[in-house]
């Protein structure tokens, strides 16, 4: 036995390294105690904090709202994956970046916890960013994902803040932590010039002791770097608003300057409150049992279901709707413009086994879909190399802010019924006409990919999938 114990402890350790275990920093009455500065890519071990001190652990997270952007360099060497990049990849792609030391650009988001001693609480007054020492301008594969939000971090920890590396200064708060009790929280993080390691140090008190305690991530400084040039055409974001997922996008080559001329872009609009979801796997997806544990959520199993289908590579089957948004910086006075798009189509049929097919449906469910908003409807059955949608159709483009480009968003429905496993593969031939009669072709697809819709037979009811859930306590009608 006594041979064992050497492996059993650092098996242990290394285990606990692995798992994320909170990283308590140790405090003394003066102020935090120094810590070493390793480079971008080091991984420090924990700090473990004095008995009876409050503690503190703290990560990167990819973004506070669905307008969030977060984009990074990953070191030159390191291809993105194709698997990583698309629709509802953001995760994906964040996860992979990360664990390749990428750096930040422009923005960095760190969530945190503080935990108070068990036997005494404590008041949170203030906290501020620190900058550490200067990096080298980092090198690589910029990567950026558009509508970033960290559905890892749990909805109850709100954001706390936006403060800058360029302008340092104190975020004065007051949160009272009960014995024992642990509050957490967001701090956004922005430089416009700075490359360079950074934490953040909180100011407590603990009954009548004033305290520093400082987070960062893991163990390490967090690192951030200015911005560089979006990766994503001004049109990519318009239809986040609609319910559209994320984005995940990468670039190797060096940005050019910035379009002058109108942007297209096409994403799928997700299932809303009220709206059945259908979708077709290759394989069971087990996290999606766990999701549909409690079906007494009105409104939100079905959209966190498809949300998960969507980031295990899930194809949308029978019907889906598509948000075509289109930006012109150019458009100052003239805001009217005409539109056609049409589709370009493959048909595949299915190899192998059947999939997994996937429904999900709210109480008192009905065939709804967001077809509300759609000014098109069109039926895929074979090849078409051409299939009209929209001709000649009026688009009256909107300006929020002064130094952004207006924005104008049409919807179109594509339905796929087949008694066979059909796929359909697509993408989108887009025109835009402006008042003096200029006309702007843009082919559209799926960051680089087609969008794929899956068949779904005639008739098929919740019975016939095979995994059929339902959302109770809710009325629609």
């Amino acid at each position: 036995m006594n041979s064992r114990r050497p492996f059993l402890v650092a098996f242990l350790l290394t285990a606990a390294v692995w798992a994320g275990v909170a990283v308590p920093w140790a405090l003394t009455d003066r102020g935090p105690a120094p810590a070493a500065t390793p480079g971008p890519g080091a991984l420090a071990g924990p700090n473990i904090a004095a008995e009876g001190r409050s503690r503190a652990a703290g990560r990167q997270a990819l973004g506070m709202a669905w307008s969030s952007t977060w984009s990074a360099t990953v070191p030159e060497g390191s291809a993105v994956p194709d698997a990583a990049l698309g629709a509802g990849r953001c995760a994906e792609l964040f996860t992979w970046a990360t664990e390749r030391s990428a750096v930040p650009r422009g923005t960095a988001t760190a969530a945190f916890t503080l935990t108070a001693p068990e036997n005494r609480g404590l008041v949170v007054r203030s906290l501020r960013v620190v900058k550490g020492r200067k990096l080298p301008p980092p090198k690589g594969t910029d990567v950026e994902c558009l509508g970033a939000v960290d559905r890892g971090v749990p909805q109850s920890m709100e954001s706390w803040g936006r403060l800058s590396l360029d302008r340092p200064r104190d975020l004065k708060v007051s949160r009272a932590v009960g014995p024992g009790a642990t509050v957490g929280g967001l701090i956004e993080t922005r430089t416009t010039d700075c490359s360079c390691q950074w934490w953040i140090e909180v100011e407590v008190w603990e009954g009548a002791k004033k305290r520093t305690i400082r987070i960062d991530d893991a163990g390490s400084p967090f690192t951030l770097a200015p911005p560089v040039a979006g990766i994503g055409a001004p049109a990519q974001g318009g239809a986040l608003k609609y319910g559209t997922p994320d984005v995940a996008l990468a670039r190797e080559d060096s940005p050019g300057d910035a379009p002058s001329e109108p942007s297209v872009s096409a994403s799928r609009l997700l299932a809303g409150n009220g709206q059945e979801m259908w979708m077709v796997a290759d394989r069971e997806v087990p996290e999606v049992g766990r999701l549909t544990a409690n079906l007494d959520v009105p409104g939100a199993v079905c959209q966190r279901v498809e949300r998960r289908l969507v980031a295990d590579g899930a194809l949308p089957a029978g019907r889906a709707a598509y948000a075509v948004s289109i930006a012109d910086p150019s458009a100052r006075e003239d805001l009217e413009r005409v539109v056609d798009v049409s589709l370009k189509v493959k048909k595949t049929v299915r190899e192998g086994p059947p999939p997994q097919g996937y429904g999900c449906y709210p109480a008192q469910w009905g065939l709804q879909t967001n077809d509300k908003q759609t000014e098109a409807s069109v039926r895929l059955s074979r090849d078409t190399p051409h299939l009209p949608v929209l001709t000649g159709e009026p688009v009256q483009l909107f300006r929020e802010t002064e130094d952004e480009p207006a924005t104008g968003t049409v919807f179109v429905t594509v339905e796929a019924w087949d008694p066979d496993d059909a796929e359909y593969r697509f993408t989108l031939d887009v025109t835009v006409e402006d008042a003096s009669g200029k006309r702007t072709h843009h082919t559209v697809d799926d960051a680089g990919r087609p969008f794929v819709l899956a068949s779904r037979p005639d008739g098929m009811a919740p019975r016939h999938e095979k995994y059929a859930y339902y959302e109770n306590g809710h009325k629609v009608g």
